[in-house]
């Protein structure tokens, strides 16, 4: 079993966080091709079909917890043995947060972020002095963005920095880990070549950019404000 937990991780990192897969996909496609095994006695078929279904009912059920485990690049057996224990022994708090869910085409959906307007006020500062987006940004706007309340979408001025903002937000868990969908969904940001919104896929492709530089100083910027709020809800 943990090794099947290990190879969905490693499958997760690459398809969901390198590349932007989206996660009902993710799950799907692992578990249809784990669905049968080679074995001959009927222990070793009899054992495979118990992993096979626990396996299934954790990604399909309990996006929630599998998130919270696999989202890190690097987990151990205690870390898997964890989530499987939790796994049996709880029920998700509200399959409402499950973007894996049906979901509406025009359905708004929210990074169910815990910020407040105070820490807007932070993040707004790093994104005009780093030049994030072409307008000039306001709290209120950063607010109605991670909300998925506005009504008008901003405007890019650098995708690589959209892309590297939304991700040091996710490193830190003030925004869910599928900010991609979430952007792409809602059409909040016009794309810096003006044409049209941000989909997935360039957010992807912007994420993947980003990781083979270095640090420029208007990331260095984003990084230190993210960190400065992150660390005071990690302190909660």
């Amino acid at each position: 079993m943990l090794d099947l937990l290990r190879e969905a991780h490693d499958q997760y990192q690459v398809e969901v966080m390198n590349q932007g897969k989206l996660y009902r996909r993710y799950a799907d496609d692992f578990v249809f091709s784990h669905e049968f095994h080679d074995a001959i006695d009927a222990f070793s078929r009899n054992e495979h079909q118990k992993n096979f279904h626990i396996l299934q009912s954790l990604l399909l059920e309990r996006r929630d917890l599998v998130e919270s485990v696999f989202s890190k690049e690097d987990v151990c057996n205690d870390d898997l043995l964890k989530m499987l224990h939790i796994f049996n022994t709880t029920i998700p708090s509200s399959k409402a947060v499950m973007l894996g869910n049906r979901t509406g085409k025009n359905r708004v959906v929210s990074f169910h972020s815990c910020m407040n307007i105070d820490d807007c006020d932070i993040l707004v500062r790093c994104c005009n002095d780093a030049s994030v987006f072409k307008e000039s940004v306001t709290s209120s706007d950063l607010l109605s963005l991670f909300e998925g309340k506005r009504t008008a979408p901003l405007h890019s001025r650098n995708n690589r920095l959209v892309a590297f903002f939304f991700t040091q937000l996710s490193i830190y868990d003030l925004i869910i880990r599928n900010w991609q969908y979430v952007l792409a969904n809602n059409k909040s940001i016009v794309s810096s070549t003006g044409v049209s919104t941000l989909a997935q896929k360039n957010l992807s492709e912007a994420v993947y950019a980003n990781s083979n530089m270095e640090l420029s100083s208007q990331m260095k910027m984003i990084e230190a404000a993210v960190r400065h709020v992150g660390q005071k809800y990690q302190s909660k």
